[in-house]
């Protein structure tokens, strides 16, 4: 992948919070941010992926149980509160390449605020071949990593660092991961998803 750098990474701890298309998103972000992840206890157990996240400090949750949502946010806060920048993908889940509706729950890490930490959204591109190159929903991991590793030449991906939005008394979490969401759709040109529960 050659990334092409559209913005400035805030300075400072930050939480990030990007649209998630691919195992690559990882590599990318913490290339551009220097950011540990958060990322579901399964990926611990991946080859390769899972190695390359625990090597860069991800943070493990289990975001299959809602019920542990607080827990896993006081987690990221912890490690906010220590000057660890972290990044997460709050639509949850993989799907083909469409923008999915923001989950709230984790952007209550920095509700109330933490030491003046700001949230700063991330648009990640995979330009004209993305639909060859993100990871399609029902497909392994694997599978999808020797179909890229197999490609030619070099593809191009845009990582968008956009405005990073200040947090303050009055902040709320659903309210921030919509302007997240929004601001991503608005870098990438693409409409957000309604999530069926």
């Amino acid at each position: 992948m050659r990334a092409t750098i559209v913005g400035e990474r805030a300075p400072g701890t930050i939480l990030f919070a990007s649209n998630h298309q691919s195992w690559m998103d990882i590599l990318l972000i913490g290339g551009a941010t220097g950011a540990s992840f958060v990322s579901k206890e399964t990926v611990r157990r991946w080859p390769i992926a899972g190695w390359l996240a625990t090597m860069v400090g991800t943070i493990y949750i289990a975001n299959s149980d809602r019920r542990a949502a607080g827990a896993q946010a006081e987690r990221i806060r912890e490690a906010l509160h220590e000057g660890k920048s972290v990044a997460f993908f709050p639509e949850g889940r993989l799907n083909n390449g469409t923008l999915q509706q923001f989950r709230p729950a984790l952007f209550g890490a920095v509700i109330p605020p933490v030491d003046h930490i700001s949230v700063q959204p991330i648009a990640l591109d995979y330009g004209d071949n993305r639909m060859e190159l993100i990871w399609q929903r029902g497909t392994h991991a694997a599978t999808n990593a020797r179909s890229i590793f197999a490609r030619r030449g070099v593809e191009d991906v845009t990582i968008h660092l956009l405005e990073p939005i200040p947090i303050d008394e009055n902040s709320h979490r659903k309210d921030i991961a919509e302007q997240c969401g929004t601001t991503i759709a608005g870098a990438l040109g693409q409409r957000i998803e309604q999530t069926q529960e």
